[in-house]
């Protein structure tokens, strides 16, 4: 991972608060079922930095909700992978910054290709985060289950539901941003890397 400067450090700092700003005033009705745009701020930071400073992002909102009381956890294991693990895999949605990136600067019109990149980033980023959710669930909080219900089952719906309800409300408000990529997205480089 090549050295990140100051103003990288700024923007995960920066994605990583905004995301915990969203996550605590915008409540979701349910564990199973998320209204919420919170991962946003680190995909677009992914798309416009990269996978290594998307994954910092996501670990330090992960970090933040933990310090400001936001986290529950029943086992050392369960906390590090919920709270650490999960979040900072969202920042994978920066494996697609090169072709994001390319698009923004060669095609600054293709607005269908740009959102279809932006929702396989989110997909990418919060299939990732929503795996691990899945196997905590399974693992840590299967217990909870209703009785003669699988814990997979159990994980399965609730946080099969939460993926599916958080990322398709993130895909919608992806899609109607897409005039603003080359403003929260694009970094013109100068021949550098994006870091």
């Amino acid at each position: 991972m090549a050295k990140l400067s100051t103003r990288v450090w700024l923007e995960i700092a920066l994605c990583a608060a905004i995301a915990t700003v969203l996550d605590l005033f915008i409540p979701s009705p349910t564990f199973a079922v998320e209204v919420s745009v919170k991962m946003l701020p680190i995909i677009f930071l992914s798309l416009r930095r990269g996978w290594p400073a998307g994954v910092l992002g996501g670990f330090l909102w992960g970090l933040l909700q933990v310090l400001l009381g936001d986290a529950y956890f029943l086992s050392i294991i369960q906390f590090l992978l919920e709270y650490f693990v999960a979040f900072a895999l969202v920042g994978l949605a920066g494996l697609l910054v090169q072709p994001m990136q390319t698009t923004l600067v060669d095609q600054s019109q293709a607005y269908g290709k740009q959102i279809s990149l932006a929702i396989a980033a989110l997909v990418t980023g919060s299939l990732a985060r929503y795996l691990i959710h899945f196997l905590a669930g399974v693992w840590f909080w299967g217990s909870y289950a209703p009785e003669g219900q699988s814990p997979y089952l159990y994980s399965f719906l609730v946080n099969g539901g939460a993926f599916l309800s958080e990322t398709l409300t993130c895909a919608i408000v992806i899609a109607l941003l897409v005039k603003f990529y080359p403003r929260l997205i694009l970094v013109k480089n100068h021949g550098k890397s994006w870091t």
